[in-house]
């Protein structure tokens, strides 16, 4: 069974954090005043955000770090989303693509801290548009009609960031930004081969 943890943008502009297994008949709910006491007076309400879970105790724990985090942190991790849509994508020129290996025991930490706080302050730069995150995994592919089988990359994490020009990298918003958090005391010094590369859009 799928698990969301979902948001959404009431009448009001403010943002109602909740978790189901059946988002549709959820947000139904909620529109006819059945849902949460919090939504009522503040309807119409719009779906804004979803991530799902393969199970209840997972999303459970995200949901709890979601309402952790102040209004322009959730407006932040709105728009560094997946599901975004590319409005942005139209003023990307460049992206600039950050790999790196974690200490295994630091990997849980890694994640959240990437997810929750280092992203977050990094998309308050200007010039930065988006940012996607990737774990590296082994694969099979087909190639001159025969089946080729991959190692997962030996930099196990991925970072890619959508930026208007390669000044943005190295500017002083970007500098203040990227010791902001916990990123620069709890994590960075347990990482390892880190690579950096910028590309231009073709």
């Amino acid at each position: 069974m799928i698990w969301f943890v979902y948001m959404l943008r009431c009448r009001d502009n403010s943002i109602y954090t909740g978790i189901t297994n059946n988002l549709e008949k959820r947000i139904d709910a909620h529109m006819s005043g059945n849902g949460s006491k919090y939504l009522r007076g503040k309807l119409p309400v719009k779906l804004i955000y979803k991530e799902d879970f393969s199970n209840r105790s997972s999303a459970s724990k995200r949901e709890i770090d979601v309402k952790k985090l102040n209004k322009k942190e959730k407006e932040l991790l709105i728009k560094s989303a997946n599901d975004f849509k590319g409005e942005n994508m139209s003023k990307s020129k460049y992206i600039f693509i950050v790999s790196m290996n974690i200490k295994s025991e630091f990997e849980n930490l890694f994640n959240e801290i990437y997810d929750n706080e280092h992203i977050p302050f990094l998309l308050e730069v200007s010039g930065v548009n988006k940012v996607t995150r990737g774990q590296g995994i082994p694969f099979m592919f087909s190639i001159g009609g025969e089946t080729k089988s991959m190692d997962a990359p030996s930099q196990k994490f991925v970072a890619m960031y959508e930026i208007e020009n390669p000044d943005v990298v190295n500017s002083n918003e970007w500098s203040v930004a990227v010791e902001k958090g916990r990123w620069s005391t709890h994590v960075r010094q347990h990482t390892s081969e880190r690579s950096h590369f910028m590309y231009k859009y073709c």
